[in-house]
């Protein structure tokens, strides 16, 4: 296998996808493939290329991806309903994998959740329709016959600033679940090596934080390192089921958090640790950087 060069991204301008396309510019080159070329160069770093295509069309996917040595996909399946037409971790991966036939593509890695890890299946009682619609385009990439990773992430400690509302950080349900909670930093460096060595790479790839922390106690601990006056909020998951049924947002909302509340992940990611290295940002380093950018922009206004 010949050693990566340039990596193709979809979903570059992601929540997760910008930290791990940011840390990719750094050792490869990269091509971002976006839907909004113009946005996406607002938000990628100077050495990032940019392509117009789009996973609905396989003739745009083919230009934008000759070339690429590997392609790393940070996709997202958001609703709770199963009958769609199009899915992009479905529907989009099978027009993928059709563009790039004979392309020479060697490797493709993947961000997927712990819920479509296939260990963790016989823990899962009722899993979410985003786990069931990825899982099937994984299938789809394995029985291509490329070399692929798809890593399985518990939940990011970047989702807990996107619940901030106001003077208050929000959650909805269950709050004793401990989680593994991992950095999107941590998780660049990691998808960094992985492309390093895809040879070395297992086709599953658990993502777990360094400790496993209950929901409310994360709460507690992000607060009071970012922002000490912010108060905790818990919504009865009853009530956004409710507002679900006349708002399709709100429904998934309910759809992921009654998940969320349901299950709790054992520890999966000692290989994951042994081959790329145990994680090192905890609660509270994460939000002192939080906060520390937030006073950087405030002193620039």
């Amino acid at each position: 296998m010949r050693p990566i060069r340039k990596i193709a991204v979809i979903g570059a301008t992601g929540r997760l996808g910008l930290p791990v396309t940011a840390e990719l510019a750094k050792h490869f080159e990269v091509r971002a493939i976006s839907r909004s070329p113009q946005k996406a160069r607002a938000m990628l770093p100077a050495n990032v290329e940019v392509i117009q295509a789009d996973l609905c069309d396989v003739p745009s996917l083919r230009t934008a991806l000759d070339g690429a040595d590997a392609i790393y996909l940070n996709l997202a399946t958001e609703t709770a309903d199963i009958n769609l037409p199009f899915y992009e971790e479905r529907e989009g991966i099978q027009n993928l994998i059709t563009a790039i036939e004979g392309l020479g593509i060697q490797y493709i890695a993947k961000i997927g959740a712990l819920g479509a890890y296939p260990p963790a299946l016989k823990n899962i009682q009722h899993n979410i329709v985003p786990n069931l619609i990825r899982m099937e385009g994984h299938k789809i990439i394995a029985d291509s016959g490329i070399r692929h990773t798809f890593f399985a992430p518990t939940h990011f400690m970047d989702l807990l600033p996107n619940m901030i509302s106001g003077r208050a950080l929000q959650w909805i349900g269950n709050t004793g679940i401990r989680i593994w909670w991992i950095s999107a930093v941590d998780y660049a460096h990691w998808v960094v090596k992985a492309f390093q060595n895809p040879a070395e790479m297992p086709q599953h790839c658990p993502v777990q934080g360094p400790e496993a922390v209950p929901i409310r106690q994360a709460m507690t601990r992000f607060v009071k390192n970012y922002d000490p006056s912010m108060k905790i909020r818990i919504a009865p998951l009853w009530v956004i089921r409710i507002i679900g049924f006349f708002n399709p947002k709100m429904k998934f909302v309910a759809h992921l958090f009654a998940y969320f509340g349901d299950h709790e992940d054992p520890f999966y990611s000692a290989a994951t640790w042994r081959e790329l290295g145990k994680p090192t940002t905890t609660l509270e380093m994460f939000a002192n950087n939080l906060r520390q950018k937030r006073t950087l922009q405030q002193s620039a206004k």
